[in-house]
């Protein structure tokens, strides 16, 4: 509940009002005439040292300052609200020009890598190619030389055959004319003898010389060599196409960095236009409400103000009787507005438009208001200002709520609210993706962004278990350091943005996310699951709360007296079962000191 956040150091401030005027919205106002040395309006001095004014309308007027204070503290909430959220987007801006600026270097890289692995594979395949070229060279020369010897080697065999030829035909001859006489073919046989020796002895040579076998050998050799050369050069493209693939890593973590960055900014953005909004809205209710009194002062006169601060003060819903019962007026009227969130899945929430809310929360405030017998009406508000609701309606001329219904672990310093006693016990849990091995416990959230609802009770929790992020980065006791933590005051966002990887994991009140992770109907079922174990280090419990205002002492003794009720009964164990899944229980609670309970309230009245 933001009645109070930190905000970034240095953050721009509100103009703050004015020592006679923060006197006269205390109600101080003799301090604030010795103060205001002539800065008060006339009407209003007039109107304050006027010595015929009443009780009533003193009463009256210390209600509608009171109403202007309260919503100047809403606008200032806001206002912190957005300083918050800026300081995020701030730190996720430096973030993202780091990235980018990396993501830069990084292409340049890659450009440089490309344009060195290209010459490299242009001087290797012109190394290559020249390589080739010389020893196709010489192998084409060593095949020429023998192609020569074996045409010189043919050639004599040619010469040989001729000569036979001829020696064939002399002998013929000379067989003709010897007659019987044979001398002549002896000189022929030797002739013919040494001929076929000579055609041996070329034969073989030409056989040497027709012999490729050493050609092979060396066409061997080349092919084994390009072989080598073509593998190195694979080798090198390859490391070079590696480096490339690491630099696109790189650059694709990167991207992965920027588009969550994005997805950051962007829910950043939309927390702080609803802060905006709601600052704008109050801020427009007060001043209009300044202008009403100051025209009070101004433009009536002095005898017809008390009825016109009447009629202010109905138009603002407030009563200045001193004995008024919020309990006997809400069983007059039969109807018990309560301030609700309608996004809290498995504690205040439709599955569809138009269907009644369910869940834990819903269930039990209309359990309790047919206890009380009367009808529930459910003002549906955002969480994180549900509280404010019982100082003023969400917009002008509607009455504050009776009281608040919606998942609320007390805190101190919420002066103006009294808590009930608890109505459910639960542990603060860590939930993240299904199926997400890298987060088993806090000490895995190093340098990733956490989900959280923004409450001062689990900023307060996260920060004790050594958690640290851009808001308390410089705070002793860290031991893990966040990239971001985003503190959602829109519940409807709250599950899409662990799903859908706007944050790595989740810090939550168990039975916010329990029906998600489980429910039957639930669009998250196993897309997330919850981490077993309490963040905190004792149970956290529930109240109902009324504003701190004697008005209200019966009523919240009534809530007291039906939680008393109730809680013991079947109904009340499956209906906790169902929504969180199991019944928790602390015997020696207590509240932590500065909480307003029904004591406190009752020692006031």
């Amino acid at each position: 509940m933001n009645w109070f956040v930190r905000t970034a150091p240095n953050a721009k401030r509100q103009p703050q009002l004015e020592d006679w005027q923060q006197a006269l919205l205390a109600g101080d106002w003799h301090n604030a005439l010795q103060m205001e040395q002539g800065r008060m309006p006339a009407t209003l001095r007039e109107r304050l040292t006027t010595p015929s004014h009443t009780a009533e309308q003193d009463t009256g007027m210390a209600l509608l300052l009171g109403r202007v204070q309260a919503l100047q503290r809403h606008a200032r909430q806001a206002i912190e609200q957005v300083e918050g959220t800026f300081a995020e987007i701030a730190a996720r801006s430096s973030e993202q020009l780091s990235f980018l600026t990396q993501t830069r270097s990084n292409l340049g890289n890659s450009s440089r890598s490309a344009e060195q692995l290209r010459t490299e594979m242009d001087l290797e395949l012109s190394g290559t190619q020249a390589f080739f070229s010389a020893e196709f060279a010489e192998l084409a020369g060593s095949l020429n030389e023998r192609s020569e010897s074996s045409r010189r080697v043919i050639d004599a065999i040619d010469h040989i055959g001729r000569t036979v030829q001829l020696l064939s035909i002399n002998a013929a001859i000379e067989a003709a004319h010897a007659g019987e006489q044979g001398r002549g073919f002896a000189v022929v046989a030797q002739e013919i003898r040494e001929l076929a020796q000579s055609t041996q002895e070329n034969a073989q040579q030409a056989y040497t010389q027709i012999d490729l076998t050493p050609v092979s050998a060396q066409l061997e050799t080349l092919l084994q060599d390009a072989d080598a050369r073509l593998e190195l050069l694979g080798q090198r493209v390859s490391e070079s196409l590696q480096t490339l693939h690491r630099q696109l890593d790189h650059m694709a973590d990167h991207l992965n960095q920027i588009e969550a960055n994005n997805k950051v900014m962007a829910a950043g953005v939309a927390l702080g236009e609803a802060a905006d909004q709601h600052l704008l809205a109050r801020n427009n209710w007060s001043l209009d409400l300044l202008h009403d009194l100051h025209s009070l002062h101004r433009d009536i006169p002095t005898d017809q103000r008390p009825q016109a601060l009447q009629r202010l003060l109905a138009e603002e819903k407030l009563f200045t009787g001193a004995q008024h019962d919020r309990l006997a007026e809400i069983r007059q009227r039969g109807e018990l507005r309560i301030a609700i969130e309608p996004h809290f899945k498995g504690l205040s929430f439709r599955q569809q438009a138009g269907e009644p809310l369910q869940g834990m929360d819903a269930e039990l405030a209309r359990a309790f208001a047919r206890w009380l017998g009367v009808k529930c009406q459910f003002v549906e508000y955002p969480w994180d200002r549900c509280l404010q609701l019982l100082e003023a309606g969400s917009r002008r001329r509607e009455a504050e709520v009776d009281l608040v219904w919606s998942a609320l672990p007390p805190m101190p310093d919420y002066d103006q609210v009294a808590f009930s006693d608890p109505y459910v016990f639960l542990p603060y849990v860590l939930a993240k993706r299904a199926g997400d091995n890298s987060i088993q416990r806090l000490d895995d959230l190093q340098g990733k962004v956490l989900g959280c609802i923004d409450d001062p009770a689990a900023l307060e929790v996260l920060e004790q278990a050594g958690l640290r992020w851009e808001s308390n980065r410089h705070t002793p006791g860290g031991r893990v350091e966040l990239a971001n933590l985003l503190a959602y005051n829109d519940q409807s966002l709250i599950h899409d943005c662990l799903a859908d990887g706007t944050v790595d994991a989740f810090a939550v009140d168990l039975p916010i996310y329990h029906w998600a992770c489980n429910g039957n109907n639930s669009p998250w079922a196993g897309q997330l699951e919850i981490i077993p174990g309490n963040l905190s280090s004792e149970l956290w419990f529930y109240c109902a709360a009324v504003a701190n205002h004697p008005s209200n002492l019966g009523l919240l003794r009534a809530i007291n007296q039906f939680i008393a009720d109730f809680t013991p009964s079947q109904d009340y164990r499956q209906l906790v079962e169902r929504w969180q899944g199991k019944v928790y229980s602390a015997q020696r609670w207590q509240f932590q000191p500065g909480i307003h309970d029904l004591k406190s309230l009752e020692a006031s009245r």
